[in-house]
């Protein structure tokens, strides 16, 4: 069984990496993309109205859950049930005594049975029999299936806490300059670090510090760098609030951390829970409760409703709209695999990326390669590369059952 089991977590582990890799490249292409919408003579800064239609797109993911839901069943016996091994979950193994388990409680947090290895015990499944009589205890986490009304719960605070973090780096650029805020929005590894340790998803370890400093030396190197060139070639444009869009950059390094940290406390395992109904209710409640701002804003002046003023606006809204769909959803996927740290840290590999991309775009510069900018990206991949491998160090030595609410409650009436 323990063979068994790291090899599953690696796995898990690894394809959580995939999916952020992809994640980090459609966030790269769609920086390219809806470049244009932020400069020029039809530049669409609408930053409330863009988080707004962005998070609306979620509320697309609650078609597949309707669709399972009232779709014709497949199977005529009321008494069918999935393979227990079905979506990763392995039923609970039955002990001879009481004594052999401490509880199973159906809270977000991780119940754990202690396994002794007295008679040994195996683990029964629809494959194979797993031995349960390592040389140590062996521990399995109960990790209950979130219901849908726990699911709502969840996504109603998690939609509030995205809806700000996004909202605030795009209204950030309206008021400060892009090299502050690619620097402040970089600082979200510290919050990440801080927040994760408190509430006990992350270890303060040297590889951990060493890989933020590193990672945010990186970002600062590259984005000095760059906004030396631009203001040797573009002097004169300089940001209206500073302070302002500053504060809104770290607003949402901030909420950003809240959001990854809050999340992992609450899911856990990306097994537990639909991770499509979840999105689905977080933009649908977003859909609903922020109509009543357009008015204000609009008739405040704080931002006018405005539809793109172009052909070519409308398509790079519709591309960012597709993107963001598909990245958001790919993202807690990742994190949820992996860890916190490792996706916030991952997310600053779209700086590098963009000096790799530059050199394909005919519009960029070449000048944009200087060797303080391949400095800064070596220093990111470093970190990213440190925290990668530690948790994958990390999860080799992880024994881990999830466990299905319904089929712990059969075992108990066995």
């Amino acid at each position: 069984m323990p063979g068994a089991l790291r090899e599953a977590n690696v796995s898990r582990y690894l394809v959580g990496i995939s999916l952020l890799l992809g994640v980090v490249l459609l966030w790269t292409a769609s920086n390219f993309i809806t470049a244009g919408l932020e400069t020029g003579e039809n530049s669409y800064n609408k930053p409330f109205l863009i988080t707004y239609f962005n998070t609306a797109s979620f509320t697309i993911y609650l078609l597949p859950t309707l669709w399972r839901k009232y779709r014709p069943s497949t199977s005529n016996d009321p008494h069918h049930r999935r393979s227990p091994t079905s979506n990763g979950y392995l039923p609970l193994p039955r002990s001879r005594s009481p004594s052999h388990t401490r509880s199973i409680s159906s809270s977000p947090r991780t119940a754990r049975l202690s396994l002794e290895a007295e008679p040994e015990p195996t683990l029964q499944t629809g494959l194979q029999d797993y031995d349960l009589s390592p040389i140590s205890e062996t521990i399995v986490e109960v990790l209950p299936r979130l219901t849908i009304r726990e699911t709502a719960e969840i996504a109603a605070w998690w939609s509030v806490v995205w809806f700000v973090a996004n909202w605030a780096v795009n209204a950030s650029l309206a008021w400060t300059s892009v090299a502050s805020v690619t620097i402040l929005s970089s600082t979200s590894g510290f919050f990440t670090l801080a927040l994760g340790r408190i509430c006990g998803v992350e270890t303060f370890t040297r590889t951990k510090v060493f890989a933020v400093i590193s990672s945010f030396i990186g970002v600062l190197l590259v984005t000095q760098s760059d906004s030396s060139l631009n203001s040797s070639s573009e002097p004169g444009s300089l940001p209206s609030h500073p302070i302002f869009g500053d504060f809104l950059a770290l607003l949402s390094a901030a909420f950003y951390a809240v959001y990854v940290i809050l999340l992992k406390v609450r899911v856990v395992d990306e097994e537990r829970a639909d991770m499509q109904l979840m999105l689905g209710f977080a933009g649908l409640f977003n859909t609903i409760a922020l109509i009543p701002i357009f008015p204000i804003l609009h008739y405040t002046g704080w931002e006018k409703f405005e539809l793109p003023p172009s052909k070519e606006a409308v398509i790079i809204c519709l591309i960012n709209f597709c993107i963001t769909l598909s990245s958001d959803y790919l993202y807690v996927l990742a994190m949820l695999k992996t860890t916190p740290m490792l996706v916030t840290i991952g997310l600053s590999l779209t700086i590098p990326l963009a000096l790799i991309g530059s050199t394909f775009i005919p519009s960029s510069s070449l000048g944009a390669i200087t060797l303080m900018s391949l400095l800064g990206a070596g220093l990111v991949f470093v970190g990213f590369g440190m925290l990668g491998w530690q948790g994958y160090e990390e999860t080799r030595t992880v024994e881990r059952v999830v466990v299905d609410r319904d089929l712990v409650a059969d075992e108990a009436e066995q």
